[in-house]
């Protein structure tokens, strides 16, 4: 399909608007980036400025146990954890031994 003189006509007219259309998307993408760079610092700035909410610990290996400021307050919570072990017992469990339990040996060659 050839060219015809009027096709080059209006391609010409175009030309501006198509020169325009390319510069924007070739300068899309850096400023999409640095929009959401920009995006990305207030947001870090907000959350450092803001005051958090803080929660309750559970129970767990993460908890940390307060500590006196003397040195021997170390010591009382050792006893005080030895107390609290000491008054809290398992209970007592019933074990049921097979009178025959280790007096037979299998030999299998």
């Amino acid at each position: 399909m050839p060219l015809l003189p009027i096709d080059l006509q209006t391609l010409f007219s175009q030309t501006s608007q198509v020169g325009k259309e390319q510069a924007i998307n070739k300068d899309a993408a850096p400023l999409a980036q640095s929009l959401q760079g920009a995006q990305m610092a207030q947001k870090t700035e907000q959350r450092d400025n803001d005051v958090n909410e803080t929660r309750e610990m559970d129970e767990g290996p993460e908890k940390v146990k307060d500590r006196t400021s003397r040195g021997g307050g170390r010591k009382k919570d050792a006893r005080a954890d030895k107390q609290k072990q000491k008054s809290v017992r398992p209970p007592v469990r019933k074990v049921v031994q097979d009178p025959a339990l280790g007096r037979n040996i299998d030999i299998t060659s």
